[in-house]
């Protein structure tokens, strides 16, 4: 009998992040959404406000700041409830120890991927149908860290997250370098 694929999220029965992480993640996007609205009001405004380039990406900060604001007051309230709880079930403990370990392993990975793409640096021009294309060192490093990231959320069959880092790669790679024309790290 075949195996059926289900995909049911990053890990069924997951649930959420422990609330020390949600605080730093939080501390760290209001921060960042911070410096992001100061530095959009720095942008000069050649006409009407509406048409200034800062105005978007203050907005999108802005949105970010009250999404890390929710976000931290929710870990607050969950630690809270976390520490009137007079016994910890073992098999509580162990979840939110695995959640810690894969959360540095991701860390971990997504530093490797920076790294080697400052390291792997190449690019390969090529031509398909009169249409320019460049191939980086962006490519093949994002393909192989999506393959380790989805694997260690979902244990489904390697060729499959093979397939899907491929094609998202490929088409995310297009999208840069023909509708954005913007290079892709990895090159030079």
């Amino acid at each position: 009998m075949a195996e059926s694929v289900k995909f049911e999220g990053e890990e069924a029965g997951a649930g959420y992040a422990a609330p020390h992480l949600d605080l730093i993640a939080a501390g760290f996007l209001v921060c960042l959404s911070l410096i992001v609205m100061l530095a959009s009001f720095k942008l000069p405004v050649p006409g009407a406000i509406l048409t200034a380039p800062g105005l978007l990406p203050f907005l999108t900060a802005a949105s970010l700041l009250l999404m890390a604001l929710m976000l931290g007051a929710t870990a607050i309230k969950r630690r809270r409830d976390i520490t009137e709880l007079i016994a910890k079930p073992d098999d509580v403990a162990q979840d939110e120890k695995a959640e810690q370990i894969r959360t540095f392993l991701l860390i971990a990975v997504v530093g490797i991927y920076i790294a080697a793409l400052q390291q792997l640096a190449f690019q390969h021009n090529f031509a398909i149908g009169g249409t320019h294309f460049s191939v980086s060192a962006s490519e093949p490093v994002t393909i192989i860290t999506l393959v380790v990231i989805i694997q260690s959320a979902w244990r489904g069959p390697i060729w499959i997250t093979t397939l899907l880092s491929i094609i998202w790669t490929l088409v995310l790679s297009v999208v840069f370098q023909k509708a954005f024309e913007i290079p892709l790290p990895g090159s030079f």
